[in-house]
């Protein structure tokens, strides 16, 4: 009898102990992951550097693990400290998107529409009219906003310039399409149009399926939403494969489209929104404050439209943008981080004529200044 009982005592403790050891490693991850997300840095390092012409019209967009430099003459594309490639043309007013390992780039007004690869390969595609607004799936489908001065066009196309898809709307009858996205996989896209009806502007937003879910559809159409009576949409953005953020002038709305589109959250704005940023887990809108205390308050959603955070800021930054769990904001001199619980986790003077900041990851930042860039770790 005595023996079962230290049996039993034994393999409990066998069970017990292994458990134990799990439970502890568990929840010190947890707190060492905790820390490092709030971690709070004092300064930072230059890791690399590189120098160029100053071009007071030149703008940047984070690519890949990199940055794109472009303006009218032409596209390059930097990464420690190197330029990998370049893509020169002759554009007067160029329009730029990005997603995945694609770049396209359009002379608004023009037919002349550019599309690149991760490795630098251009193609030049030809619209058949007048390019207002351009952007570009991961496969690298090209879709175009088009006017032709008596109407307008939606169109898309591969690689080759062949045009896939085009869709013709009458400003008098459907509205004038003022953005669009297309989906990761190429064959979704949403277009938000602008209306006039008695006299009164308003929006709708409309989504299309290219899909053999939409073959039977008139013109492709799957789905249209028209409770924007008293708001502008004026950025429609998929912000993952089914995940579409309309942007309105006092409304916000996430939608899903798998096959058809479903609105899942939706809410009535009651402060000025002065701007909007997002990557592929997290929707950020900046509204004006009218407090004496702070200047801006800064709301961080999840897909679903859950309320991740809200941050009063007291710096009237001229870029904003998430970094992993972050935000990070910039002025001309400056740079602020902020994780999603609030806490500032960087406050510094990083130089002068900063044109942009972008994130690399938590603790990596592209900055550049008028004529070079640097690559920070903070510390």
């Amino acid at each position: 009898m005595q023996n079962n009982i230290f049996f039993y005592i034994w393999r409990k403790k066998r069970i017990i102990i292994p458990v134990l050891l799990i439970i502890v490693f568990a929840v010190t991850c947890i707190i060492i992951i905790n820390r490092e997300k709030n971690k709070v840095y004092k300064k930072y390092e230059i890791i690399s550097e590189k120098k160029f012409e100053s071009i007071s019209s030149a703008r940047y967009e984070s690519f890949k693990d990199g940055i794109i430099r472009y303006d009218g003459d032409g596209l390059s594309f930097y990464r420690d400290g190197k330029e990998v490639f370049n893509k020169a043309f002759q554009m007067s007013s160029p329009i730029l998107d990005v997603r995945g390992t694609y770049i396209v780039v359009a002379d608004r007004n023009t037919t002349n529409i550019c599309l690149i690869n991760g490795s630098g390969k251009g193609y030049d595609i030809t619209a058949t009219c007048a390019v207002v607004g351009v952007t570009v799936s991961k496969k690298g489908v090209v879709a175009a906003i088009l006017d032709d001065g008596t109407a307008n066009y939606i169109e898309l196309y591969d690689k080759n310039g062949d045009r896939l898809v085009s869709g013709r709307t009458v400003v008098e009858g459907d509205g004038y399409p003022v953005s669009i996205s297309i989906s990761d996989d190429s064959n979704k896209l949403v277009a938000s149009y602008l209306s006039i009806s008695e006299g009164q502007a308003h929006s709708k937003v409309v989504f299309y399926n290219y899909s053999s879910v939409g073959k039977n559809e008139v013109d492709r159409i799957v789905g249209g939403f028209n409770q924007y009576d008293d708001t502008l949409v004026p950025k429609v953005k998929f912000i993952d494969n089914n995940t579409v953020a309309a942007f309105g002038d006092n409304r916000f709305s996430i939608y899903d489209i798998d096959e058809k589109p479903k609105l899942v959250y939706e809410t009535k704005l009651k402060e000025e929104i002065e701007s909007v940023f997002h990557n592929e887990k997290n929707i950020g809108i900046v509204f004006k404050s009218n407090s004496q205390k702070y200047n801006h308050l800064l709301k961080v959603y999840d897909l679903k439209g859950n309320e991740e955070c809200a941050i009063k800021i007291n710096f009237d930054f001229s870029g904003i943008k998430f970094a992993d769990e972050n935000v990070v904001m910039n002025d001309k001199t400056r740079c602020m981080m902020y994780s999603f619980s609030g806490k500032q986790r960087f406050n510094k003077e990083i130089g002068t004529d900063i044109a942009d900041v972008e994130p690399v990851e938590d603790n990596v930042y592209y900055v550049v200044h008028e004529n070079k860039y640097e690559k920070i770790k903070l510390k």
